[in-house]
């Protein structure tokens, strides 16, 4: 990729906390799969997307495979090959021409990538990815599990009650959002790991520190400039996960490194306001 990959509400939280000179012409996000991604994509049995349904609102949902269901057609191109269920508020995103996001992450080992697109074509058995963006995030807040789900039903009679019970012991959750691009915009999703509760639910509101990381600032600068975002937390022990849509603002973003209960440096704090929630539970294998 050519030129900065960045986009001005990523370089204006870089320069805020001096790292913009170190990642101005930054080579870390490419334009293609290298070939060390492309044989990580065989290896998994689930991944994690995002999409704007119809509405225009981002969803995060994961799906399920055996080994190979991912896989590179060419350093340009990929293939899923499982679906959302059609009751998912994610199904309807998967459409031709769409912007999609793919986080391609394996738990256990704690390794990800990102990988970043349009839907180019859609099957019964899943679709194809046109590649935009592809590049790797370190281990940091990762809590490694085996993950052994397959999909279930999804429910949308849901209160604020089940987010406070989901939340309040989830060390794991992601979190969908998008840059507006000259085609549309662009999607993104993004890991967020902590200490059990590190989010918690506040009222009307989430609300969750942002870990010091790799300064790129995809997540929180795309929120800078479009409030847009989606979250998933899956509840590992019974199956469930918890799908909201909302709109976040960024809090206490000042340049300054503060400090958790934990020691762990923080950036600042995301507050969130869902407007749809929705559960989907799944069935564990024996």
């Amino acid at each position: 990729m050519n030129g900065d990959p960045f986009h001005a509400g990523e370089r204006h939280l870089q320069s805020l906390f001096a790292s913009r000179d170190r990642l101005a012409g930054s080579r870390a996000i490419q334009a293609s799969l290298p070939p060390g991604f492309q044989t990580f994509l065989e290896e998994l049995s689930y991944v994690v997307l995002a999409v704007p349904d119809r509405g225009g609102r981002l969803w995060v949902t994961m799906v399920f495979g055996v080994a190979g269901f991912v896989r590179a057609i060419d350093a340009m191109q990929m293939y899923i090959g499982s679906r959302p269920d059609p009751a998912d508020p994610a199904a309807a995103g998967i459409a031709k021409g769409a912007p999609i996001a793919i986080l391609a992450i394996d738990l256990l080992t704690r390794r990800r990538i990102r990988v970043n697109g349009s839907i180019i074509s859609v099957e019964e058995d899943g679709f194809g990815v046109s590649v935009q963006q592809a590049f790797g995030n370190c281990p940091q807040f990762i809590r490694p599990r085996l993950v052994e789900n397959a999909p279930g039903i999804v429910e949308a009679a849901i209160d604020t009650r089940v987010i406070a019970r989901v939340v309040a012991h989830a060390d794991t959750f992601f979190i969908a959002t998008r840059a507006a691009s000259d085609t549309g915009f662009d999607m993104d999703v993004s890991h967020r790991g902590g200490p059990p509760g590190f989010a918690r639910w506040d009222g009307d509101y989430l609300i969750w520190p942002e870990y010091r990381g790799n300064f790129y600032f995809n997540t929180l600068g795309n929120l800078l400039l479009d409030p847009a975002c989606g979250l998933l937390f899956p509840d590992f022990g019974s199956g469930e996960l918890l799908m909201l849509t909302g709109h976040a603002a960024l809090e206490g973003f000042d340049g300054n490194l503060t400090r958790s209960p934990e020691g762990l440096p923080v950036n600042g704090l995301v507050r969130f306001k869902p407007d749809v929630l929705m559960s989907r539970t799944t069935q564990r294998r024996p």
